[in-house]
């Protein structure tokens, strides 16, 4: 859906206006045009497995653009195939079958669906707290967020505290730590840092006790 937004719109939107019309005025044309990019998606991160990667991270970032019904119908099948077929071609060339993780950006409505639709991770944005989001997502599958990008603009200080409390919401085991998208360009290196050394400290701290 997002590739499928930018083809339409030719680029940004804020409403994703032109996109969206597409799903309500021509679904099947949509459908046509959702499964070309899903089997180029395909081949690239079987690709990248080729290569090395030892983990894969498929992105749907404007899923916050549709509601739960269109989701349903235009988004979660095309996630759920790539998933699938990626395993499937994985096999078939006799590379490693690396985790996948599925990040669908402001898709609270569906992560009980994401869960299930074949990745070992679901990532999180930080819109949603670690506790409602194990809720959803069960204990079998690796949750990975979820700190909001901009809180590394704020001194290291309060990053540390920020991130203890992101560890102590998640808990250490089936857990990535990560932010919950990703880094702007003028973003502190040092500050970069500071976040994945807090990481370090307070993930050891909390095994220890």
């Amino acid at each position: 859906w997002t590739l499928m937004s930018y083809m339409i719109e030719g680029g940004g939107s804020t409403t994703m206006a032109k996109a969206k019309s597409w799903l309500y005025r021509h679904p099947e044309a949509s459908h046509r045009l959702l499964r070309l990019p899903a089997g180029v998606v395909t081949d690239y991160l079987v690709g990248q497995v080729a290569a090395g990667a030892q983990a894969l991270q498929l992105f749907e970032s404007h899923a916050g653009h549709l509601g739960p019904e269109q989701f349903q119908d235009f988004a979660l099948p095309y996630i759920r195939d790539i998933a699938q077929a990626v395993k499937s071609k994985l096999k078939e060339e006799a590379l490693p079958l690396v985790p996948m993780i599925i990040f669908a950006k402001d898709a609270h409505y569906a992560l009980w669906d994401l869960a299930h639709a074949g990745y070992e991770v679901v990532g999180l944005d930080w819109t949603i707290r670690p506790q409602e989001a194990r809720a959803q997502t069960g204990k079998d599958v690796t949750l990975q967020g979820n700190l909001d990008p901009c809180a590394l603009y704020a001194p290291k200080e309060k990053i540390g505290e920020l991130v203890k409390k992101m560890l102590e919401g998640f808990g250490t085991q089936r857990y990535i730590a990560n932010l919950g998208h990703g880094l702007y360009p003028d973003m502190s290196p040092e500050h970069v840092g500071a976040f994945v050394e807090a990481v370090h400290a307070h993930s050891r701290h909390i095994n220890k006790h």
